[in-house]
């Protein structure tokens, strides 16, 4: 069973989101706004600056209106948060809402200040090829409410939008689950309108077993990214952050998931992986153990020793060795034919 979102209103309730977004605002110091994949806004600003607003309100309007969103297309083509300067020199993000690679909309904000201390990591400018700076150095009005920004050290701004990305996909979860567990329970309502209820325990058993199972038939697409990546890359460290934002979801729901679907922990599934392909390297190489071990993304050569005799019942030497006798074998065998 395929389960679709295809409208922003179907993840974020506008009327019971705006008090959340008001809270994050508040505690982040942050200006957001949730708008659609149009741009069109679906909550009212929350803690919009005086300055934002005078530059809103005047003849440099348009050009907030194309950040906004030009900034919401590039989150949505990478994917993840993008973080860039206004044409007034502020420090925006944009935090994309993305299900099955369609685009529904995204969480704006920012509209405070890079420290001078990272002036050296500023962010690219959104429309660097239009000429709208803005001569705030005319406008004593302006620069009161500009001196009035805030603040912030560049990581600061790159945690505030992960948090939000991570809040994001926590919404587009539940709403997936929610549309789940409706779709299921009405399918189940209809066949059993149309045979006769059978209350039996084996039949119990066997409806809650179907509910439990199709969740987990649905969380093998979203895996797919990880399961390649792992395998595409085995000399990498994997970290459960970076694996879980490729399938775009949290790391939480991504463990949930992967539990589901597998043995053993993210942990042994890599481990699993690296094993294999240190099988192909003990076969084809002369390198030594411990670079195999370095190839491999482990630190502590003991550890990869300990790991791959958990997976194969013997140590990587004791692997080459009894290949290489094998071989020697045939070899001999074929020379006597």
């Amino acid at each position: 069973m395929k389960i679709t979102l295809t409208d922003i209103h179907q993840i974020v309730n506008p009327a019971k989101f705006q008090k959340i977004q008001e809270d994050i605002s508040q505690a982040t110091e942050l200006a957001l706004i949730t708008v659609d994949y149009k741009g069109v806004p679906l909550t009212t600003h929350s803690n919009c600056s005086e300055f934002c607003k005078k530059v809103r309100s005047s003849k440099y309007g348009g050009y907030c209106e194309k950040c906004d969103s030009h900034g919401g297309l590039e989150a949505a083509r990478i994917r993840k948060p993008f973080i860039y300067l206004c044409h007034a020199g502020l420090v925006d993000f944009a935090i994309p809402i993305i299900v099955d690679d369609l685009y529904l909309g995204a969480f704006m904000a920012g509209q405070v200040l890079l420290a001078p201390e990272d002036a050296e990591h500023e962010p690219e400018h959104i429309l660097h090829r239009i000429d709208s700076t803005i001569d705030i150095s005319c406008d004593a009005n302006l620069q009161e409410s500009y001196s009035q920004l805030p603040v912030m050290r560049l990581t600061k701004i790159i945690a505030l939008a992960n948090m939000i990305l991570h809040i994001g996909n926590y919404c587009v979860e539940v709403a997936i689950l929610n549309k789940t567990v409706t779709e299921i329970t009405s399918k189940d309502k209809k066949t059993k309108s149309d045979k006769a209820p059978d209350y039996s325990y084996d039949s119990a058993y066997n409806n809650t077993k179907t509910i439990i199972n199709r969740p987990a038939k649905e969380s093998n697409k979203l895996l797919e990214p990880a399961y390649a990546y792992i395998k595409k890359h085995p000399e990498e460290k994997i970290y459960l952050s970076k694996i879980a934002a490729l399938c775009n979801i949290s790391p939480s729901y991504f463990s949930k998931l992967f539990a589901k679907e597998n043995t053993g922990n993210l942990s042994d599934y890599v481990n699993h992986i690296k094993v294999e392909r240190a099988k192909e390297l003990l076969h084809n190489t002369d390198w030594s153990i411990r670079t195999i071990a370095e190839s491999l993304g482990y630190d502590d050569c003991g550890y990869f020793i300990k790991v791959f005799k958990r997976d194969t019942q013997k140590t990587p030497l004791e692997y080459r060795n009894d290949f290489t006798t094998t071989s020697i074998s045939k070899i001999n065998i074929m020379n006597q034919i």
